[in-house]
């Protein structure tokens, strides 16, 4: 906007010549009369040198005008046709249009001028950018004649490569040649520069102190104004951060950050690889499969950090057990893999599951807590198990899952029996899914005894499953399922609910069962709604202290992590809830523990009680347990009681209660007020009457 209004500024300014020289020549008519076009010439010119041609011509048009118009001789002549009167004027506009093109090419070569010093100025700045730019980037630049002789470089190719500059010039790119590619490799690359005259990729080149890197190199050819190859310029990034990200990122996604063993990605790749090894060369292949026993115990007790720091002890442990050449993997949770390749005979899987157990089994120390782990371990042998890598995990699993049954801290070869063994397992897990929605479930009643008295001062509820097709189930055939397909909490909170629905019907009814017990595990001891799920119970069904107590069982190995399960038992006993020990003698807890915890009775487990009339070790124990308890103030009850004999023998200690077959077996709802019915009993004798007569 500003080049056009001054352009047309110039233009009107073109005009003001003639006018002038027409002032002028009125005020000195009479001096310069017969020189009529004298002061139009310069007016002329300096239109066409202010305006340029256009306005040249525009002058010389209206100064003509002026003339014919004002001043009457020249055009009186020109009307009268006299040829000395064309003369004048004819020539007046010949030089006019000679001054408009002569200021026109005068005015055009000066815009060239200033566009050349223009265009000069900025090559200049475009070289310095460039010359900026060459030494400032951090790429290494190499410019090389077409006899591949290195003309230039800059400070990045001292800087990446390690050559100083008076080094490289005159040398070949040979000189950082790193030798991990081939000649083909620089053959494909010539070919790529004289076809397309560009390059680019990955290669590996060698700095001045030997050391390879990763670089990322582009080279492109330079023609001259013929089009001739006159140069070949490279830019070289060294990208050893990258690939090391790279790397790391790899690294991450293939193996298990918690242990930085190889996690089940990593683990299938590896175990494909042995597979196909194995079947090239006829090599048999064994693998294993690891679960540590009563993991979510660690977790639930001691916390997650504590079973973090377990799974990574394990993770060395196992590590430092296998040979350097075995692949082990975490799959997951409390899960590992050994991959056992070139295998002799089935007896060397053996041997490595003893070796792994018997290194996971050593003591440890856990947030202030020694903590003996366990594992269990199945093993599957290719190709007499399986031949895919699926199906051979899926047998190893299996048979880790059969070590479990047979009682855990062991190992079982797959067979095909187990197989049909997990998929009854499976089918118990699905049912049990749906076993709450069904009302499935339900609660059977074992009475515990006053031993002074013979009176029935409470029942323990014990979870029993009714299934539609394999009949009553007990917790051992479908609890451990629950726990380790996370049902427990929910079947927890049934049963919770349920044994206390059914004391307040009894209550209502006449009846008069003083205590209900429920058995509640360490992981549904901490969940968050426990207290929630307890305290909507009672208040639900009336439970009053006094009236109706709620006690509930906990096993002994809770006591273990006294910093998270004390502060829920106080909390239990806020609301009024009794808490024993259950199968108390078979876990780890101290009697420090026992005396700082809130806790009200001790349960001294059967396998304390079944030889204690005829063996001393056995009744030492019991002795000790019953009078220690009595000692922290804690009530007694001893379970398994099934003869007379260990009858009078606690009661000859001072037990408390018992309960056993002796009395009662578990009872479904409906019998117990019967059982109460019949409640006369004969503790110091023997039997009670009523025994015989009971489910």
């Amino acid at each position: 906007m500003d080049i056009a209004r001054s352009a047309q500024l110039r233009s009107w300014l073109a005009l003001l010549p003639p006018l002038v020289a027409l002032a002028v020549q009125l005020l000195l008519w009479s001096l310069i009369q017969p020189y009529v076009w004298f002061l139009f010439y310069p007016a002329v010119f300096v239109s066409s040198w202010i305006g340029g041609f256009r306005a040249g011509l525009g002058a010389t048009a209206l100064s003509t005008l002026i003339v014919l118009w004002f001043f009457v001789p020249p055009t009186q002549a020109l009307l009268k046709g006299e040829p000395r009167a064309w003369f004048p004027t004819v020539v007046f506009v010949a030089m006019g249009v000679l001054f408009s093109i002569f200021h026109e090419r005068l005015r055009r070569s000066e815009r060239r001028s200033r566009a050349s010093e223009a265009q000069a100025r900025s090559m200049l700045e475009s070289v310095r950018q460039a010359a900026t730019v060459f030494d400032a980037t951090n790429e290494a630049i190499t410019v090389t004649d077409t006899a591949a002789r290195i003309v230039a470089v800059n400070a990045a190719f001292t800087t990446i490569t390690g050559f100083a500059a008076g080094e490289a010039l005159g040398a070949t790119p040979r000189i950082h040649r790193s030798g991990r590619q081939d000649e083909r490799f620089y053959e494909r690359m010539w070919h790529s520069l004289q076809t397309t005259g560009q390059w680019q990729g990955e290669i590996w080149n060698r700095r001045k102190n030997g050391e390879t890197y990763p670089a990322w190199e582009n080279i492109s050819a330079v023609r001259d104004a013929d089009g001739t190859v006159s140069h070949y310029v490279s830019m070289l990034s060294d990208i050893s951060a990258l690939k090391q990200a790279e790397e790391q990122l790899r690294h991450m996604a293939l193996h298990d950050v918690l242990t930085g063993l190889p996690n089940r990605r990593l683990l299938a790749e590896n175990l494909e690889s042995a597979l196909a090894r194995a079947q090239r060369h006829g090599h048999r292949l064994a693998l294993l499969f690891l679960d540590l026993d009563r993991f979510k115990l660690v977790n639930d007790t001691l916390g997650h950090a504590a079973g973090d720091e377990l799974l990574e002890e394990v993770a060395r442990r196992l590590r430092a057990a296998v040979r350097q050449e075995d692949l082990i993997a975490r799959l997951g949770g409390d899960e590992f893999t050994v991959v056992l390749e070139e295998l002799q005979h089935p007896d060397n899987a053996a041997h490595l599951a003893r070796k792994l157990i018997e290194a996971v089994a050593r003591p440890m120390q856990l947030s202030g807590h020694e903590v003996t782990p366990s594992t269990s371990v199945g093993i599957a042998i290719y190709p007499d198990d399986a031949r895919s890598a699926a199906d051979l995990s899926k047998a190893a699993d299996a048979a880790m899952y059969r070590a479990k049954q047979r009682g855990r801290h062991t190992f079982e070869f797959y067979t095909p029996e187990i197989t049909a063994e997990a998929m009854e397992r499976l089918a118990i897990e699905n049912d049990l899914r749906r076993a709450l929605a069904r009302g499935e479930l339900l609660l059977y009643f074992q009475p515990q005894v006053d031993l002074r008295g013979g009176r029935i001062l409470g029942f323990e509820a014990l979870l029993r499953w009714n299934h539609p097709e394999r009949g009553l189930l007990l917790p051992d055939q479908f609890i451990p399922i629950a726990e380790e397909c996370g049902l427990i909490h929910a079947l927890g909170a049934w049963a919770i609910d349920a044994a206390c629905a059914q004391a307040r019907r009894w209550t209502d009814g006449g009846l008069n069962p003083r205590r209900i017990s429920v058995n509640v595990s360490g992981s549904q001891l901490l969940h968050r709604h426990l207290i929630e799920t307890v305290r909507a119970a009672m208040a639900e069904h009336r439970f009053r202290p006094g009236e109706l107590d709620l006690e509930l069982e906990i096993t002994e190995s809770v006591l273990q992590s006294a910093s998270r399960s004390a502060p829920v038992l106080r909390q239990l006993r806020e609301l009024g809830v009794r808490i024993a020990i259950d199968d108390f003698g078979t876990g780890y807890s101290s009697l420090g523990v026992l005396k700082h915890m809130p806790i009200d009775t001790l349960k001294i487990d059967r396998v304390f009680i079944r030889n204690a009339p005829d063996d001393g070790d056995a009744q030492a124990i019991a002795k000790a347990m019953i009078v220690m308890a009595h000692g922290l103030g804690l009530h007694v009850v001893a379970e398994g009681v099934e003869t007379p004999a260990q009858c009078r023998f606690l009661q000859e200690q001072g037990c408390d209660e018992v309960q056993g077959h002796l009395y009662s077996p578990a009872l479904p709802a409906e019998d117990v007020p019967a059982l109460m019915a019949r409640r006369t009993t004969d503790v110091h004798g023997g039997a009670p009457t009523w025994a015989s007569s009971t489910k």
